[in-house]
């Protein structure tokens, strides 16, 4: 977010030179300005969900529809294979249940690059409308074009860092499963560090939109600008993550009572557009959660530059 436009559009009602605003106020302030944005310019953010994030959002549903038969068959298998009284029968199930979860990988290797194009231009044309005084479709497209290439490096490093720390909680929580209480506090710690994660890389993302920087370089700014705020951008980033996930859950119940063995295309196109139509409402809420995201994000994002500014100024002036 361009810190003088984007710091001119926000409304402080304490010193600069005091502490900073309590957790919750300044919640309520990020959500509050976020909601004021898009109310102020609702055309343009309009016109960014329905090019990006309702298709994302139509994208990622689409996929869980057509990838939970095959999943669900995995699981039927793998039950099968461990059940199995013989070693032959057990390799038997254990082949086709390795074919199916190859198949499975193909569904999703379909389905990332577009999902994976949309969330980047979604970014990139969400946080540039929120950064800018008038913001327009027609500029926020324009940024994307320009600076594409900045939050594309970045959004590679954060699916890195993220996907290698997945693995960290779910290990120990397998070394731990011996006893329940260990391996539960493993898993809760470790989604509360990964929704920390996100608000950090989130906030790096925000950096190389608007800012000369990408990749692990804005992660680090990021994180630093997050000093001293920490706690919001953690809460922040856990409310975002709670709502989706119930979405999301929603939109899974809508499989459910299903015939999951149903593996002909056809029946896969029939439950999608089915599914689709059924659920229609929280594929949109789900498209508009994404967008409010990247919004709240873009508005926290610039709190942590303005701090930042105002604790150098006062360093400065200390050092004079």
């Amino acid at each position: 977010m361009s810190e003088s436009d984007g710091a001119s559009s926000h409304h402080h009602h304490h010193d600069p030179h005091s502490t900073p605003p309590p957790t919750l106020l300044l919640l309520k302030q990020v959500l509050v300005e976020s909601l004021k944005i898009i109310l102020r310019n609702p055309q343009t953010f309009i016109s960014i969900f329905a090019l990006t994030t309702l298709p994302l959002s139509l994208l990622l549903f689409s996929l869980s529809l057509s990838s939970h038969p095959i999943k669900s068959h995995v699981y039927h298998l793998e039950s099968l294979a461990r059940l199995a009284p013989t070693r032959f029968e057990a390799r038997q199930v254990w082949k086709e249940s390795r074919d199916d979860a190859v198949s499975l990988l193909r569904i999703k290797l379909f389905y990332f690059l577009p999902s994976y194009l949309l969330s980047l231009l979604a970014s990139v044309a969400a946080v540039t409308a929120a950064s800018a005084k008038s913001p327009s479709l027609r500029s926020s497209l324009a940024a994307a074009r320009s600076s594409w290439t900045r939050p594309l490096a970045t959004s590679i490093c954060v699916y890195a860092l993220l996907a290698a720390y997945a693995l960290i909680p779910s290990t120990l929580a397998v070394i731990f499963a011996s006893g329940t209480g260990p391996g539960l506090f493993i898993r809760v710690l470790g989604s509360g560090v990964e929704v920390y994660l996100m608000a950090v890389t989130g906030l790096g993302l925000v950096v190389s939109i608007v800012e000369e920087r990408f990749g692990w370089d804005a992660i680090r700014v990021g994180s630093g600008l997050m000093a001293g705020k920490r706690l919001c951008g953690w809460v922040l980033s856990g409310l975002l993550v709670m709502v989706t996930a119930v979405i999301s859950r929603k939109l899974e119940e809508v499989m459910d009572g299903q015939d999951l063995m149903e593996r002909s295309s056809t029946g896969t196109m029939t439950r999608v557009v089915m599914g689709i139509e059924e659920k229609f409402g929280w594929v949109v809420l789900y498209g508009l959660v994404v967008l409010f995201g990247y919004v709240v994000t873009s508005v926290f994002y610039c709190e942590c530059r303005k701090r930042h500014v105002i604790e150098s100024n006062e360093n400065e002036n200390d050092s004079v």
